[in-house]
């Protein structure tokens, strides 16, 4: 009897990582684990009757070794051992992602997973995204799926978690969300799925559009063409947006570190030019995966409270960039910078959507980004 093929694996979450040696001071730093559960929270966009966990240990030095990895559907409180290649414990040599085997785990859309990593001996970050707008907490001893979880302590960052599969195929546009830290949601409410691409989700699913995922892989810090808080988003874009081979879009929002970072760096800033081939370069990379590319103009910085956003020349740079985006005619843009700017001000956040800072928009600010967003341009 010909058995029926199986479905694809999907990406219900997506977090993109980075190397714990490469974040700068002001950052949350990583930290290392022993005799400790790690317990992480994520929000799945799609569900599925399977589940496969990857995890990470891309920038390590070392091994990384979790001797038990347990799921837990939050909605349910089912809990199932998570093994890889058939054992409990889970080895991932330095420079490696590794799935889990599949696991038998119903979820939906919505569903938050926790995911629970016991460390016996001892376990160094290897990857890790510095703000995950997530509290994350560690127990002592194994404490694998136990609800009470003693004695943790919490912490902010997301650890070696890259990517939660499911085996429902994408039935709705898939949307890669790939930026900085705007995209990642930094100035956004804790634990609450404040971020632009959450706005983003939920307007879709209201809007009619079943099946409906937005992956959120931004990062904190990132650059366009230079590594710094991990690498570029040049570099990356090969490993967070186009082997998602379910993707149908890409909403590219880059070049705000680029412009604001290099003075606190004693480097020379990118001239416009640049800045604008290298975002219409991931256009085109996308374009040519059959992943159709959404490109985002440059959010307002003079309201910045970090000086080096307020250097001589800044504000021309993020301009021009704007211009030459919302002038070529190739690819579809958001405007961002519009529906964040103040309304006496264009070159400052609006007051209402501004998380504090000056950069990075707010709960109301995240909003007012997915507001801007076209639905129409996800329309089969």
């Amino acid at each position: 009897m010909n058995q029926k093929p199986e479905q694809p694996w999907t990406t219900s979450y997506l977090a993109a990582l980075a190397s714990p040696a490469q974040a700068l001071a002001f950052m949350p730093q990583s930290r290392a684990f022993g005799d400790q559960t790690v317990r992480q929270a994520v929000r799945l966009g799609r569900g599925g009757s399977r589940v496969r966990l990857e995890l990470s240990n891309e920038f390590g030095t070392e091994p990384l070794v979790i001797d038990e990895v347990a799921l837990t559907n939050a909605r349910t409180g089912d809990t199932v051992a998570a093994l890889h290649a058939g054992d409990a414990q889970w080895k991932i040599p330095d420079g490696n992602t590794v799935a889990s085997d599949p696991v038998s785990l119903p979820v939906r859309p919505g569903d938050e997973l926790l995911i629970d990593c016991f460390i016996a001996g001892r376990a160094a970050p290897g990857s890790y995204l510095h703000s995950a707008q997530r509290t994350a907490e560690a127990a002592p001893g194994n404490q694998l799926g136990k609800p009470e979880f003693a004695g943790a302590e919490g912490f902010a960052s997301l650890h070696w978690i890259s990517r939660v599969l499911v085996d429902d195929p994408a039935g709705g546009p898939v949307i890669i969300a790939f930026g900085d830290s705007i995209t990642r949601g930094d100035g956004t409410s804790i634990d609450k799925d404040q971020r632009y691409p959450d706005h983003l989700q939920r307007r879709l699913l209201a809007a009619g559009f079943d099946n409906a995922v937005v992956l959120n892989a931004g990062h904190g810090g990132n650059r366009l063409l230079r590594p710094v808080a991990g690498p570029s988003m040049t570099d990356r874009y090969a490993r967070d947006v186009l082997p998602i081979t379910e993707a149908t879009h890409v909403i590219i929002l880059g070049g705000t570190n680029d412009i604001g970072l290099p003075p606190m760096l004693g480097e020379s800033r990118p001239a416009p030019t640049v800045i604008v081939d290298g975002l219409l370069a991931l256009a085109r990379r996308a374009d040519e995966r059959g992943i159709r590319p959404v490109l985002a103009t440059i959010p307002p910085i003079l309201a910045s409270r970090y000086e080096y956003f307020l250097a001589d020349g800044a504000e021309d740079t993020r301009r021009a960039v704007n211009d030459a985006l919302t002038s070529q005619r190739d690819w579809p843009v958001t405007d961002f910078a519009a529906a964040l700017a103040g309304p006496d001000d264009l070159t400052r956040l609006n007051p209402a959507y501004d998380s504090g800072d000056g950069i990075h928009p707010g709960d109301a600010g995240a909003q007012a980004m997915a507001e801007a967003v076209d639905l129409t341009l996800f329309r089969a």
